[in-house]
């Protein structure tokens, strides 16, 4: 029998976690996706996160990196983020241009992906750069429905969908 590893994590310190990095952080038992950005509240470096507090739905949230829990793991696999609530399916979307919830899925005007979310105590809005971590200002599209995958050699596997929540879309009727 053979054994072969692919991807093998590896651990990382804090330290290594600069922006543009993904990586795995612990919250008990449950792995949290992660990824670093160079946006901060106060003194503190904020992470985008996306775990799945119920089956098959992810939730995207902005942390302080200081309050995530060790240890951390790189990241192996290909992330793949797909507009839509099916990875299989293909998405047609009329190009629109409006406003964005947090974990609103965007595509940056330089073609790259990008991430909307809200500061976890100020409530600032902010865009990261999926690619880079960077904070950026201009958008073209904005996909609210998405799912991510990851794709290892040719096998590609859905972790989950994000779509807003019912109390995202009643806070934003009130505004």
């Amino acid at each position: 029998m053979a054994v072969s590893f692919e991807g093998f994590p590896r651990v990382l310190e804090r330290s290594a976690l600069r922006p543009g990095r993904w990586f795995i952080a612990a919250e008990g038992l449950r792995p949290i996706l992660c990824f670093a950005t160079d946006v901060m509240e106060g003194e503190h470096q904020l992470a985008l996160t996306l775990g799945a507090s119920r089956p098959e739905l992810l939730d995207v949230e902005a942390a302080p990196m200081a309050a995530l829990a060790g240890p951390f793991a790189t990241v192996e696999d290909e992330l793949v983020f797909a507009p839509g609530l099916d990875a299989q399916k293909p998405v047609l979307a009329a190009p629109a241009r409006r406003t964005f919830r947090t974990g609103a899925l965007l595509r940056l005007r330089n073609g790259d992906l990008g991430m909307a979310f809200a500061a976890p105590v100020s409530g600032e809005r902010a865009i990261v750069s999926l690619v880079s971590g960077l904070r950026i200002e201009s958008y073209d599209l904005v996909f609210e429905r998405w799912s991510l995958s990851l794709r290892r050699g040719g096998a590609q596997t859905l972790i989950g969908v994000f779509r807003p929540t019912h109390a995202a879309l009643a806070e934003e009727r009130r505004a």
